[in-house]
């Protein structure tokens, strides 16, 4: 009986956090519209886009479709078995997709404020494409798809949850980037109020950044590390 009562509880509070989530990126795509198309019309042309523009129309319109994807997937009720075999990998493929965006964002921040060293550069690329392969691999290893009430989650069926790895590499190259970017800052010496400003702001950016993506995969490390199969499935697919 405890242990309905646990379960419930916990699927009451994902259902109200994936609400909660919907509600907040729906107000800050409507909010920061008018700066998005500011920020088109500053482009050459529509075919000669920065590469700073081109990956903010990337992990801006991927992450809406990895949220739409996972959260039609788990407030569905008609799904059938057999739907949800066709389905259910559509989730963690745009997860892991939006994940390698937003980590090259974060290299290309590394490269440029490490002056765009060759040495830098390598050991950035080597560094993203090994744990990208790690990301990759735990998030889809031993998925299972899995209908409750017609909703559709992929659940990790795997005798060990391979979906925590998943976060604990994403967590590594965070602390990888903000760690080199955060050493050539402090290392840096501005000429200008301006530019020491500029470069504060840098730091703070960088370190804000990594305690809001630490706090989010720590919080799925523990979920996905202490949970079974049968409440895995209720669990964060975002």
């Amino acid at each position: 009986m405890a242990q309905i009562l646990v379960a419930l509880d916990t699927t009451t509070m994902e259902k109200y956090m994936r609400v909660a989530s919907i509600s907040i990126a729906s107000y800050d795509y409507i909010l920061t519209l008018p700066a998005e198309w500011r920020f088109y019309r500053s482009q050459s042309s529509f075919f000669n886009m920065s590469l700073s523009c081109v990956l903010f129309i990337l992990i801006r319109y991927i992450s809406i479709v990895t949220l739409v994807t996972s959260n039609y997937g788990y407030f569905s009720t008609g799904f059938t078995q057999q739907a949800c075999q066709q389905y259910y990998l559509v989730i963690p493929v745009f997860k892991a997709v939006q994940t390698m965006i937003s980590q090259v964002i974060l290299g290309v921040r590394t490269y440029n404020i490490a002056r765009r060293d060759r040495r830098v550069g390598i050991a950035l690329l080597a560094a993203y494409f090994s744990l990208v392969s790690v990301e990759w691999f735990t998030d889809m290893y031993g998925r299972a798809p899995v209908v409750i009430d017609g909703n559709c989650t992929p659940a990790d069926a795997g005798k060990t949850l391979s979906t925590w790895f998943f976060y604990l590499a994403a967590l590594l190259y965070d602390i990888v980037m903000v760690s080199i970017s955060t050493k050539y800052l402090l290392q840096y010496n501005p000429m200008s109020g301006r530019v020491e400003r500029l470069t504060r702001v840098l730091i703070y950016d960088g370190i804000g950044y990594f305690i809001t993506l630490t706090v989010s995969n720590v919080l799925n490390l523990i979920l996905y590390h202490t949970t079974n199969f049968q409440t895995q499935v209720r669990r964060l697919k975002y």
